[in-house]
């Protein structure tokens, strides 16, 4: 029996799935440690659950299954270690010790997590506990997780931690390479690769009619600790004499978000549009693909999957500064990139990109092209594994 690759991550996360399903078959079973007491996901909720050695064994090299710890154990204090920002309850985190179990129990080659403040902090306290029993030990680092977290007094030194232990990291960004350096890490596998990834090109909708002909407008409406989608807004409003012909669809948006939209489209000719959350993925692509233009805008991020999608279907991307999307297009060019707190300039991309065809048409053709070279799921799927070999080894 091989032995398997502990991913330790959010079970319902979109991205986890993603990211299990480009590595499988990779010559080891996977086995899905969740991070939170959480219900999986439609696709990882029908796993087949794995607590023993026995268990990965009928996973076959090309399975994955999932974690199945005692319920009980849940009722124990979590590790004293700060949250997510607005995470609430404490007692959902999965604790170092859960982790360390896994490891104890099955065995595995190499260790995984995937995102920081959950994932990652657990693995962090179950080397602790491991010791010289801790497998080789892999941190993906999603979006905000140091470029936002190491700016926090209370997360810094445990960054700091993380990335003295760590012995091998992957990152969304070049730009969060030289913040895990300065954290401390010291190794030599450190590697670049999206979160999500990739997409299967093959199978993945064609952009559709061009740009220049579509009259709608998707506004990611996360407002918070890092979204500012009130900032879109008032962009939105700055702009509305240019966008009569348009509707504009915020997604993801909170009560707060919503009464806002509302209110400002009472005070202008703008037709916004508040769209529910859909478990559909379809109908998220579908959506872009109708789209101009896709709007993000927040404090941090890394190359937001959203944004890859619109890059992929054809909506021009308006993005914030602090993420990492620079490392993908260029401002002016195939897409905006604007200050997250300068209104203003938000509300001059968003006519730009409105009244611009043929700016709007020109990157689209080249959006599509980036990523299909590099948010390829068959071309990443070969530096994933190539990457998982190499941290397997980091110790020999």
């Amino acid at each position: 029996m091989s032995a398997p690759i502990l991913v330790v991550a959010m079970p319902d996360s979109v991205h986890t799935l993603r990211w299990l399903q480009l590595v499988r078959g990779g010559g080891r079973p996977l086995v899905l440690v969740p991070v939170t007491a959480v219900c999986p996901i439609d696709e990882l909720a029908g796993l087949p659950r794995v607590s023993c050695g026995a268990h990965v064994k009928r996973l076959g090299d090309g399975g994955i299954g999932l974690w199945e710890e005692p319920p009980e154990s849940w009722s124990q204090p979590s590790d004293d270690l700060p949250a997510p920002i607005g995470w609430g309850d404490r007692r959902a985190i999965v604790r170092g010790a859960s982790v360390a179990c896994a490891v104890r129990v099955l065995r595995p080659a190499m260790v995984h997590s995937m995102e920081i403040q959950l994932a990652g902090y657990a693995c962090l306290r179950a080397a602790t506990l491991l010791g010289d029993r801790c497998p080789p030990w892999l941190v993906s680092n999603w979006g905000s997780d140091v470029f936002l977290y190491e700016k926090l007094a209370e997360h810094r030194p445990v960054l700091t931690a993380l990335a003295h232990r760590a012995d091998a990291v992957a990152s969304e960004c070049q730009r969060d390479v030289a913040i895990l350096r300065a954290l401390g890490f010291r190794g030599e596998r450190l590697f670049v690769l999206p979160a999500s990834g990739g997409a299967d090109f093959e199978r993945f909708p064609e952009a559709g009619v061009a740009p220049s002909s579509r009259r709608e407008i998707v506004v990611k409406g996360y407002h918070g600790w890092s979204g500012r989608a009130m900032h879109t807004l008032s962009a939105l409003y700055l702009a509305a004499s240019e966008l009569a012909a348009y509707r504009v669809r915020v997604v993801l948006a909170s009560d707060a978000v919503a009464d806002a939209a509302a209110r400002i489209a009472s005070q202008s000719d703008l037709n916004i549009v508040i769209e529910s959350w859909s478990g559909s993925h379809a109908t998220a692509l579908a959506r872009l693909a109708r789209a101009r233009m896709m709007i993000s805008i927040g404090i941090s991020d890394g190359i937001g999957t959203t944004t890859l999608e619109a890059m992929a279907l054809g909506a021009f991307p308006i993005v914030a500064a602090t993420a990492c999307v620079d490392e993908w297009l260029r401002s002016g060019v195939d897409g905006m990139i604007v200050d997250p707190h300068d209104v203003a300039a938000l509300a001059q991309a968003i006519t730009r990109a409105a009244t611009d065809d043929a700016l709007v048409d020109a990157a689209a053709v080249r959006n599509r092209e980036v990523v299909e070279q590099r948010w390829n799921v068959r071309l990443n799927r070969s530096a994933a594994l190539a990457m998982y070999a190499a941290v397997e080894t980091v110790r020999s």
